[in-house]
């Protein structure tokens, strides 16, 4: 229902209407209301969630040359999954992650200490705990999702990689009183500095 709130409009309606500022490669921006450091989890999920506000404008950067490759972090408990679900990629995940449903305990076998043997199984998530199963997918495919959930946001909030915080002071200024001095890396040369002040 939610789609159809202010009448219907075709195409896909996890795209939302472009009122994005800046595009992928522009420059930094002189001023941020929200400056995230890192696309680590909570970045993303903070910098997916800020990406439905056009009006609170958003830069996300990174110190890594890109998006992540594999994962660190494959586990993903149920709430998290229930995040997901406020995301719209929920289902995605549970079509391609391993859903983890009981859990077995092995031992040395006390007849045969060569061999092991099973001792218990459990339930893995308990009965109630959540509508939403504990799944395994690699993290970088948990960030790729991330990172097309603000790519169809109304800003097309975009991480800016090879970008790292040089420095970081607070002032007097009234409305950015966060000064943030950045590096960003260029292939073979010097790394360009800028500074972003934010809310």
């Amino acid at each position: 229902m939610q789609f159809h709130l202010n009448g219907f409009r075709g195409g896909n309606p996890e795209i939302h209407p472009d009122k994005s500022t800046r595009r992928q490669g522009d420059p930094l921006p002189d001023r941020t209301d929200v400056l995230i450091v890192g696309s680590g989890p909570a970045g993303l999920t903070l910098a997916a969630q800020l990406a439905g506000f056009p009006d609170i404008s958003t830069v996300l950067i990174e110190q890594k040359p890109g998006p992540m490759e594999k994962g660190q972090a494959d586990g993903v408990s149920c709430r998290s999954m229930e995040m997901f679900q406020a995301f719209g990629f929920a289902h995605r995940v549970c079509e391609e992650a391993y859903w983890v449903n009981e859990t077995t305990f092995w031992k040395p076998d006390p007849d045969n200490p060569q061999c092991i043997i099973r001792t218990g199984r459990i339930q893995d998530v308990e009965d109630g705990l959540s509508e939403m199963p504990h799944v395994i997918l690699n993290q970088a495919r948990v960030h790729d999702m991330y990172l097309d959930s603000m790519r169809h946001s109304p800003t097309r909030l975009e991480p800016d990689y090879g970008c790292r915080v040089a420095g970081l002071t607070v002032d007097e200024d009234p409305t950015h009183p966060v000064r943030i001095d950045i590096e960003q890396a260029r292939d073979g040369d010097k790394p360009l500095v800028s500074t972003i002040r934010a809310r």
